[in-house]
């Protein structure tokens, strides 16, 4: 009987061809837009699910309050990790992780390295990063031992060598660092990937005791069961075991005002699978996604396929007219109103099921351009497979028989004897539904190009905001200072270009997210007497002039003036930020980490060396 019903509603679908093509077309472009969006959000919601106790693995940040405002930091500093798990029973283990750039030389091939790092030598096994050649437990031990990728391998050695037990040259002038491991890749849905991991062990700055400022990306695995909020509630008392002492030497403040930072320092626990969705700060490893873009593509998804089912349901009311002689004589030869709506229902569900076909053929053509618009790598493996296709098949379904069961009811419900006699009144009279369809459609539609129009809007605005600094005719010429002593020479050689307005020698440039800090102390008593953390740029005396940056008060950096090299020149942010925004700032002075003070000679105004959604800090 079912194979009856589906041979009739593909007979009705072959004799109308237009009709057919046209819900066909609609359901598929739905289904696609459906798929893409499915795929994207299940893609982001297990992002770092690769390691075997990625339940139990944890990232220790870092808040720290000054003057109202909270900066929230990744990364800790170098003894944090290792200073909790011997405090806490309930850490099984911790692990760190810093970035690293470099040149890396082999025989005649020699590169320049953005996505290398200094890994503890637990951190492979902690985050199950299996070796093809090597040894996970042991690969990362020795000092100068770096395990690299596969891609990485290629890069150097060839298809066809195998790297390992080779060693490369690291840096200029150069250290050996020998290859005790080839991993394939880090999964695409990790918040980090790096080519190269090497060893920490052996390199004295990993072996240091601080526990005040930042840079290493700490995680801790902690015993299962184990609750992290109440662990979160012991880290004070480490705070003042080990991080007053340090700002009270380091600051040169009072016991007193050191132990402020037991209430304005707070170490806190994040779940590893919630970095890439919940954590947002200047410094994370890799740019992160949103939970917002989250909801917001998913309700997307169920307005498309709501609309486009509301789409079949509008043109198979539609159509109803030209269907009613055949309900009318169908009902003469004996058909019962169950049998013709299975059979409306049939050619519902062939239909959708038909649109998905023709919906994952769109998939096909279109994944290219959506892994680019997506920043993503999917292959046509991760919608032909079991689960994503019985997924698709159910869903298509379903709503083949939501879309369907209207247009079913509906035209099962004709009246025989005036059906036959011509006469539409039923069926004007339950219009009514489509009406509110169609209004329906129309609000969805109207509210989509309202949305469309304002992220236009906003990419307007992102494209002209005024950054605070000149963007246009600069070029940057990174790693100048590998030309050492050469550096101002070369320098001074290209100023004299009659094309080159003014130069400038910077250890950073706006937009750069790895940037050095420190913590920073206001000397003089009408500050707030807050420890902050500020951003450092080493600049020359034709920064500003280069960059176009504003001073709002005070000077430049001057040759003039000998006593600069104690000077610096602060935003208007940290005015703000040290209380001082009611006095003049110029002649007082700051103490940073290490007691080193130097006093505020210029103030600028305030200019986007981060990202613009970001507060200037």
């Amino acid at each position: 009987m079912i194979k009856n019903y589906f041979k009739i509603a593909w007979r009705n679908i072959r004799r109308n061809k237009a009709f057919s093509f046209i819900n066909i077309s609609g359901l598929a472009i739905g289904l696609c837009s459906f798929m893409f969006i499915a795929v994207f959000v299940y893609n982001e919601l297990n992002y770092d699910t690769f390691p075997e106790e990625s339940k139990n693995i944890y990232r220790v940040m870092l808040s720290s309050t000054g003057n109202g405002d909270v900066a929230v930091y990744p990364s800790v500093d170098v003894a944090v990790g290792n200073g909790m798990k011997e405090a806490f029973p309930e850490i099984k283990a911790s692990t760190r992780l810093t970035p690293f750039t470099g040149y890396i030389k082999y025989g005649e091939k020699q590169f320049k390295e953005d996505h290398i790092a200094f890994a503890d030598s637990n951190f492979l096994q902690i985050f199950s990063i299996k070796l093809l050649e090597g040894d996970q437990v042991t690969a990362l031990e020795q000092p100068n031992s770096i395990v690299i990728s596969k891609d990485f391998e290629k890069k150097y050695f060839g298809k066809n060598t195998s790297a390992y037990g080779k060693s490369i040259m690291m840096g200029i002038p150069g250290i050996l660092y020998k290859i005790t491991g080839v991993y394939d890749k880090i999964p695409n849905d990790a918040h980090f990937h790096f080519e190269a991991f090497l060893s920490m062990n052996g390199e004295y700055w990993a072996k240091g005791k601080t526990w005040s400022n930042i840079g290493y990306y700490t995680y801790l695995l902690l015993n299962k069961n184990t609750d992290p909020k109440i662990l979160e509630k012991k880290f004070p008392q480490l705070v003042t075991k080990n991080v007053v002492p340090e700002i009270q030497h380091d600051m040169g403040v009072s016991l007193n005002e050191a132990q402020k930072s037991v209430n304005t320092f707070v170490f806190s626990l994040q779940p590893l699978r919630s970095i890439h969705l919940h954590s947002n700060t200047k410094y994370e490893l890799e740019q992160n996604g949103d939970i917002k873009y989250i909801y917001i593509f998913s309700a997307l998804a169920l307005f498309i396929l709501l609309l486009a089912g509301i789409n079949f349901t509008n043109l198979s009311t539609a159509k109803a007219m030209k269907r009613a002689r055949e309900v009318g004589i169908r009902k003469v030869l004996g058909s019962l109103k169950k049998q013709l709506i299975t059979q409306f229902l049939s050619e519902s569900v062939l239909l959708t099921l038909f649109g998905l076909l023709v919906g994952l053929g769109l998939v096909f053509l279109i994944l290219p351009y959506f892994n680019q618009v997506a920043n993503k790598n999917f292959t046509y493996r991760d919608f032909i497979n079991f689960p994503f296709i019985s997924c698709m098949t159910g869903l298509s379904f379903l709503t083949g028989i939501l879309a369907g069961i209207y247009p079913a009811f509906f035209l099962s419900s004709f009246n025989t004897v005036k059906v036959l006699k011509g006469t539409s009144a039923q069926v004007s009279n339950k219009t009514f539904l489509r009406s509110g369809l169609v209004v329906f459609q129309f609000f969805i539609s109207i509210s989509l190009i309202i949305a469309t129009i304002i992220v236009y809007q906003q990419l307007h605005f992102m494209q002209n905001k005024k950054l605070g600094f000149q963007q246009d005719q600069v070029v940057y010429l990174p790693d100048t200072d590998l030309l050492g002593r050469n550096q101002d020479a070369f320098e001074q050689k290209i100023a004299q270009d009659s094309r080159i307005v003014a130069t400038s020698i910077s250890w950073s440039v706006p937009g750069d997210p790895q940037m050095n800090g420190t913590e920073i102390f206001p000397k003089n008593e009408t500050g707030n007497g807050t420890t902050i953390h500020a951003n450092i740029y080493n600049i020359d005396y034709n920064y500003l002039k280069t960059l176009g940056i504003k001073i709002s008060s005070g000077r430049n950096f001057s040759k003039d003036f000998p006593t600069d090299s104690g000077g610096i020149i602060i935003n208007e942010a940290m005015v703000r930020e040290l209380g001082w925004s009611r006095t003049n700032p110029i002649g007082k002075s700051i103490v940073r980490s290490g007691q080193k003070e130097y006093k505020v000679v210029g103030v600028v105004k305030d200019f986007n060396y981060a990202s613009a959604k970001q507060k200037i800090a």
